[in-house]
């Protein structure tokens, strides 16, 4: 009889032997790619553990009694548990012990500050250095999309059909995400709106590619897809949809997750320089749009020899190593010293290899440009830190004398960020507290069955703390709908019945299946129903100008004259600001006009009948000012014409006599003109050739018409070309008449995400999207505005030639 040793006989076969912990072995190091090799482009700069690292890693772990790393992550993921299993090897097991509490862990795994809260806490810490938690945490993501086997509770055949009552969260950042899966897997039917045309929030425009790769993104969100998630892009709640409506429409509860997305200036002379961005307009033109693929792309951004980054936060971070991806010299300025930088130490030690320049103790007061108003000249000044502030960190101030100055051809301000104030604006019952909403610990806010968290509540924050404000906020929303869900368990849903048009789920919108996405104002699928975003009608009014109507029927319900849409043609389209000219509620559509000068309008023109565009956004800005104040001159030149139109429809039917004074090239470049006609006492025209009415500009056509005006003028109202606005202004200013100027043109977001449509209007600047796009005229700086424009001349002229030699117009 063969003999056998006591281990032997008491471990089954089936039954891996307890592998015994090395504390002591040395922490791993996660692998990255080498300096030299990652700033030639935007792949991940880490690589990840091997097998054999993970192993040496997982065993480090004392596996505590009471591990104090589980309460000290925000998501509570049951974090000695998933350490040991992936010790064993068994990294499904692993990857399904972390979905108990998180579907992101290929996104938390590379931008959780782990530093912060598991790793903090982890007792080998306290005489070793802590496990590699977020670095395990990555692996088992990685592991699993490469073998493409998803946890069950994620997969489309096991995930039951949510049948609970209707939550709408409005955006699809971290905050929202979380909540998603939460309510989600407690049988609620679960809408995310999101503002833009890619899902993610901050991880998708705010977190460069190299550290958050764009397939990650799209591959966890979609595990919430496949459990019966919706997700609806281009819909900005407060516009599109107020958060009234979504609760009169039948969500039985609302989450704001807006995010911070309205970024601070520095409020120093030469901001509005062209080469001086916002960080949130250069990671978005980077990251969302990868203007770092141009002319591939159709986005550009402007990056020059030399780039100074102010601020110290992970932004600062991520734009200073955009910058030098980009082949420019690269200096991170911070008032404050090394240890008071806010961004994680890996982004530091990156950026440094990289060849990234630190500048401490210093501070931008000035910007100098040249003669076509782009920076060159940056004048700082020295601080020294005193006292700790509010931050707890100590206070910088500045050295009087210190003074001094550095070239630089890019300027980009990472200093901080404020709420997106469009859901406030539009909702007066929330209470804020500078722009952020207020709520209770539960994440409820002053509205009865309205939660908010994330960026929104806490100002910039982090992705980690956003889930958990979304976590807790989920939990309320079940705490406070449950016995709702009950009742509603028990009756036959009917979502094609119970919801009103322009809130139902998608029928045949084209985008990734993935992602459910529909369409805003989609209608309940039906027979020959019409596709929102789709062309219905259009009619050349010249060559390269064109009339659309287009299915929008939320946004022909709200709409007013003023306004404007953000759209792209295609997919791979930039994103372009297209005035409002009509809506129709009954029909659910609206008119647009759009010139073809730009590659972009250029695709847009030849679109015809039956297309769809990729996205239509809106409506944004505020609408005009429209009161009674007697007679009310409308100022256009060329296709301003058409966002005169509503604007002079809305002046006259509060009352007041309406005067038209139009500008065109010639006769073959009018359009509308029989519509302006019809809604205005009195239309006149200027066109450069004498072909129709007065021969000369529609200043020339001011002065003439004003020489025979005996009674008082009102107000006027400008939009068109910028020199035109900038001269007619002048003109007014004057006669001593009030003027508006619409700047619906130089939109670059429409959102007031990016900053890029800043503006100086008296001695404040503004952001066209959020606080216009009509200012008074008389304040405006035409000439900053007007370089402003022209910066990405060259580059429209780029992505136009190539483009005409694609269609085969090229010579």
């Amino acid at each position: 009889m063969e003999s056998r040793t006591p281990d032997q006989i008491s471990t089954p076969r089936n039954v891996k032997p307890r592998l015994k912990p090395n504390p002591k072995a040395p922490r791993q190091i996660l692998p990255v790619r080498a300096p030299e090799v990652r700033v030639q482009g935007a792949a991940e700069v880490a690589l990840g553990f091997s097998v054999e690292q993970v192993r040496i890693e997982a065993l480090r772990c004392l596996q505590c009694k009471d591990p104090v790393c589980v309460e000290a992550c925000p998501l509570h993921i049951d974090i000695k548990s998933f350490i040991g299993l992936m010790a064993q090897g068994e990294f499904e097991a692993a990857h399904q012990k972390i979905s108990e509490e998180s579907p992101f862990p290929g996104i938390c795994g590379r931008v959780c500050q782990h530093e912060l809260f598991c790793e903090k806490s982890c007792l080998l810490g306290k005489k070793l250095e802590s496990v590699a938690i977020g670095s395990l945490e990555r692996f088992a993501a990685d592991q699993n999309r490469e073998v493409k086997s998803p946890a069950p509770d994620a997969t489309p055949a096991c995930a039951p059909k949510p049948q609970g009552a209707r939550v709408a969260l409005i955006g699809s950042g971290p905050a929202s995400l979380i909540a998603a899966y939460d309510l989600v897997r407690n049988g609620y039917r679960v809408t995310v709106f999101e503002a833009l045309h890619e899902l993610g929030g901050v991880l998708a425009y705010g977190i460069p590619n190299f550290r958050l790769p764009r397939e990650i993104i799209h591959d966890e969100i979609a595990r919430l897809a496949a459990m019966g998630v919706e997700f609806r892009r281009s819909v900005i709640v407060g516009k599109t949809f107020t958060v009234e409506e979504l609760l009169a429409e039948g969500f039985a509860a609302v989450f704001l997750g807006t995010g911070a997305g309205l970024p601070h200036l520095m409020g120093i002379p030469g901001e509005n320089l062209v080469g001086v961005y916002t960080a949130n307009e250069f990671l978005t033109r980077l990251n969302l749009m990868e203007a770092f693929r141009f002319p591939e792309t159709d986005t550009p951004v402007h990056i020059g020899k030399r780039t100074v980054v102010v601020g110290g936060g992970n932004s600062a971070m991520d734009a200073a190593r955009w910058a030098r991806r980009m082949g420019s010299e690269t200096t991170v300025l911070f008032r404050r010293g090394r240890s008071e930088l806010r961004a994680r130490l890996e982004e530091i030690e990156h950026a440094e290899e990289e060849g990234v320049n630190f500048e401490f103790l210093g501070a931008p007061v000035r910007l100098m440009g040249d003669e076509k108003g782009t920076v060159r000249e940056m004048e700082c000044i020295r601080m020294k830190l005193c006292e700790p502030d509010d931050s707890g960190r100590p206070s910088p101030v500045p050295m009087e004398g210190s003074e001094y100055r550095v070239a630089v051809d890019t300027v980009v301000m990472a200093i901080g960020q404020s709420a997106n104030p469009t859901v406030q604006r539009s909702t007066p019952q929330l209470v804020t507290n500078r722009g952020k909403i207020v709520t209770d610990a539960d994440g409820l806010t002053s509205m009865a069955r309205v939660f908010a968290g994330g960026d929104v509540v806490r100002g910039g924050s982090t992705v980690i703390l956003a889930m958990r404000d979304g976590r807790a906020a989920a939990a309320a929303i079940h705490e406070a709908l449950k016995s709702e869900q009950a009742t509603s368990a028990t009756t036959e849903i009917n979502v094609a019945t119970d919801v009103a048009p322009g809130l139902s789920p998608a029928s045949g919108a084209k985008h990734d299946a993935r992602f459910q996405v529909s369409a805003p104002g989609l209608k309940p699928a039906a027979t020959n129903s019409t596709l929102e975003n789709r062309i219905v009608a259009k009619r050349l009014i010249t060559p390269e100008i064109a009339w659309f109507e287009v299915q929008a029927t939320a946004i022909s319900r709200h709409w007013q004259a003023g306004q404007f849409v953000i759209l792209r043609p295609r997919a791979d389209s930039e994103r372009i600001p297209l005035t409002l000219v009509d809506g129709d509620p009954e029909k659910g559509s609206i008119t647009l006009v759009v010139q073809g000068i730009g590659k972009t309008s250029r695709v847009l023109v030849a679109m015809e009948p039956g297309e769809i565009l990729a996205d239509l956004l809106g409506p944004l800005g505020q609408a005009a000012a429209i009161e009674n104040v007697g007679h009310v001159v409308c100022i256009a030149g060329g296709v301003g014409v058409a966002e005169l139109l509503p604007v002079a429809r809305a002046f006259r039917k509060a009352g007041n006599r309406v005067t038209a004074l139009c500008g065109a090239r010639s006769t073959a470049q009018i359009i509308l003109d029989a519509e302006l006609r019809a809604a205005c006492d009195e239309v006149q025209w200027a066109t450069d050739d004498g072909s129709m009415g007065m021969k000369g500009t529609v200043v020339d056509l001011m002065r003439a018409w004003k020489a025979a005006q005996t009674a008082p003028i009102g107000s006027a109202h400008v939009i068109g070309p910028i020199p035109m606005m900038r001269y007619a202004s002048a003109l007014t200013r004057e006669w001593g008449v009030h003027t508006l100027a619409s700047l619906n043109p130089i939109m670059v977001d429409g959102t007031g995400m990016c900053g890029g449509c800043r503006v100086t209007v008296g001695d404040k600047v503004k952001f066209a999207c959020v606080d216009g796009p009509e200012f008074d005229a008389h304040k405006v700086d035409f000439e900053e505005l007007t370089r402003r424009t022209r910066a990405y001349l060259d580059q429209e002229r780029q992505t136009r030639e190539a483009h005409a030699c694609r269609i085969g117009l090229g010579q």
